[in-house]
């Protein structure tokens, strides 16, 4: 199985300086996305598919999301969480397409679901030729790039659309975030005598 090492860097990336919601939400404006609320505790179980850790400090897990509420034509939903308590960090897809065509329609498609859903939204489009932002309030966003299938681990697929829901950089959600980080990474750390082990 290939690992999304992009998908978990952008993730370690983003924990650094992202949020944790005041309260749970119900939308996209206030931090849910396809079921899953960034900063809610994922409930693993042993059937929780764990697609990789991340080898950094932070050891980020990425996982497939066991119950996404979510369009038909999504294949799933991956999860970056915290390594201890399972905090949500990123809600992501991403989905594989064999042109560049098939690729740039889906992304098309759900630009104008999100703007039909959230008329107030602000967008930041780079004529979605490879990257696009989309900020549904001050403190989430979704940045949505489309990739050429080598640059992606978790599909076989020459072209990859990548959506990275997640709290905006620099917000208030981001520094709650960045200290449950802390703490799962100072849970982490071995405090008894390891020598010679």
């Amino acid at each position: 199985m290939k690992f999304p090492w992009r998908f978990a860097l952008c993730a370690m990336a983003a924990a650094s300086v992202l949020g944790f919601p005041a309260a749970h939400a119900a939308d996209a404006a206030s931090g849910t996305m396809f079921g899953y609320t960034v900063g809610d505790a994922y409930p693993m179980t042993d059937e929780t598919r764990i697609v990789a850790r991340s080898p950094a400090r932070s050891a980020l897990i990425t996982l497939i999301a066991d119950s996404p509420v979510k369009p038909d034509d999504i294949e799933q939903v991956l999860l970056v969480t915290t390594p201890v308590s399972h905090t949500i960090i990123i809600i992501g897809v991403q989905q594989g397409f064999q042109d560049e065509t098939s690729a740039r329609e889906f992304a098309r498609k759900y630009l104008h679901l999100l703007a039909a859903k959230y008329p107030g939204y602000e967008a930041d489009l780079e004529v979605m030729d490879r990257r696009g932002r989309l900020r549904f309030s001050d403190e989430y966003e979704l940045v949505m790039t489309l990739l050429e299938g080598d640059e992606v681990k978790t599909t076989d697929a020459p072209w990859v659309v990548e959506m990275l829901y997640q709290a905006r950089l620099g917000s208030a959600m981001a520094q709650v975030l960045a200290e449950r980080m802390d703490r799962d990474v100072s849970a982490m750390t071995l405090t008894e005598d390891n020598r010679g082990l």
